[in-house]
Parts: C-alpha cells; sequence; structure tokens
C-alpha cells in the first residue's frame, strides 16, 4: 500500500513516513501542494494523510480537489 503524505513540516513528515515504512507500508512525502498534484499524477495512492496549513494551499481544499479527481484514494 502507497500512501501519500502532505506534510510541511520536515521533522514530522520524516518522523510518520518512518513509522508507516517501519509498519511495511510504501510511504512518498510531499511539501507542498504542488508537489502533492504532481505525484497523483505519477502514481496512485491507496492513502493521502493532509497537513490542514501547507505553505501554498490547504489541506481540506487539497482533498476535496483530490477525492474529485481520485474518489476511490
Amino acid at each position: 500500500m502507497k500512501i501519500l503524505v502532505v506534510e510541511d513540516d520536515l521533522a514530522l513528515s520524516a518522523g510518520l513516513c518512518f513509522e508507516l515504512d517501519c509498519s511495511g507500508y510504501m510511504t512518498v512525502a510531499a511539501y507542498h501542494c504542488q508537489k502533492a498534484r504532481q505525484l497523483l499524477k505519477e502514481d496512485t495512492y491507496a492513502l493521502a494523510i493532509l497537513d490542514v496549513n501547507l505553505p501554498d494551499g490547504n489541506g481540506f481544499e487539497l482533498c476535496r480537489e483530490i477525492k474529485s479527481l481520485h474518489p476511490e484514494l
């Protein structure tokens, strides 16, 4: 299962990814909305974990955008 982690706090992102990777998941990190959009075009994910406050948007808006393009996510 591949998980997209969208978190701009580098330490928190690294910690989340580390714990998920140790639990057998594959994680991909994005630090802003633009990178998350790019990654979603390039690959498929089973789950996205989104921060609310991001440098170039917010997680709620990004979630709505993702759900309209990828309803299964």
